[in-house]
């Protein structure tokens, strides 16, 4: 039986960010407390994806990425089954792609060709192991 950590997980890697973050929101109450730290830092993740790919925001989803990235220092290389070293690595190179976005861009087909490759390009939460 999958739990709603699993499911949150598999709606992220689907892509549907928000309800990811609100399926990691509502697991953090029953969460083990040394594990709140680790879905909040997903819950951001996600927040940051839902931002940039719904609402084009950059700095925003880049302030998230960076708070999410600090929280999960101290879980790498893997925690809960997560392969975190992965996924940082992974939001890094986002992020740093993300930066060489223009700022001004919101609209039309460069802007929407820029957003199709971002999120063939999203990171995942892989499992270790």
């Amino acid at each position: 039986m999958k739990t709603g950590f699993d499911r949150a997980i598999e709606m992220f890697n689907r892509g549907d960010y928000f309800g990811a973050a609100e399926a990691f929101e509502h697991t953090i109450a029953n969460a083990d407390p040394d594990l709140r730290e680790l879905i909040g830092a997903l819950n951001r993740i996600a927040a940051a994806l839902h931002l940039r790919f719904e609402r084009g925001g950059q700095r925003g989803s880049l302030n998230l990425f960076a708070q999410a990235l600090l929280a999960l220092e101290d879980y790498r290389p893997a925690r809960a089954s997560i392969d975190i070293e992965r996924l940082c690595a992974e939001i890094a190179a986002f992020a740093d792609e993300l930066r060489t976005a223009p700022r001004d861009e919101t609209g039309g087909l460069k802007h929407r060709a820029r957003l199709f490759v971002e999120r063939r390009r999203a990171p995942k939460i892989n499992r270790a192991g």
